[in-house]
């Protein structure tokens, strides 16, 4: 199993977005058996739900994170992943605080989904603001993600030719 671990803040909007998202495209490549996809937050306690602005445009786009819930990033969960995908450069920071050894599967999404022209500051949170501006960072996080699952499925074979399961 090729295990994706998103992280924001307070894995309550962006975060659970992407997972949401990143789930609905593995779905539709029918891939549920070879890809986890699960979130969490730099800082954020165990058990919130994904906020009602996110929530909403998920579900207009047919995806239901209704049920996602907060937890906090640790290192095992780290260290279980096999990509790591955060939302900001200090996201990042946290992660390779917390998991040093992850450098080589750890990055920020915009730079992942683009190498070179992504925009290192990441992606913006929208917590507090309107729907407006969840539904432009939830547009944000959907265009970089189907940028970048080619990248990911790349990762997925190779995991699984080291694995000798191809």
């Amino acid at each position: 199993m090729f295990r994706i671990l998103v992280v924001c803040t307070g894995n309550i909007c962006r975060s659970p977005m992407a997972e949401g998202i990143l789930k609905h495209l593995v779905a539709r490549h029918e891939l549920n058996e070879q890809i986890e996809v699960s979130s969490a937050g730099t800082w954020t306690s165990a058990g919130a739900p994904a906020s009602t602005h996110a929530v909403d445009v998920a579900r207009r786009s047919g995806i239901d994170i209704s049920a996602i819930r907060s937890r906090p990033l640790t290192r095992p969960i780290l260290l279980d992943s096999d990509l790591v995908l955060t939302m900001e450069p200090t996201h990042l920071e946290e992660v390779l605080a917390q998991a040093p050894e992850a450098e080589d599967w750890a990055h920020v999404v915009t730079s992942f989904a683009d190498p070179e022209g992504g925009d290192p500051a990441g992606v913006t949170d929208p917590y507090g603001s309107n729907q407006a501006t969840y539904d432009a960072t939830f547009g944000e996080l959907d265009h970089l993600l189907r940028v970048a699952f080619p990248r990911i499925l790349e990762r997925v074979g190779r995991k699984a030719t080291e694995a000798g399961t191809t």
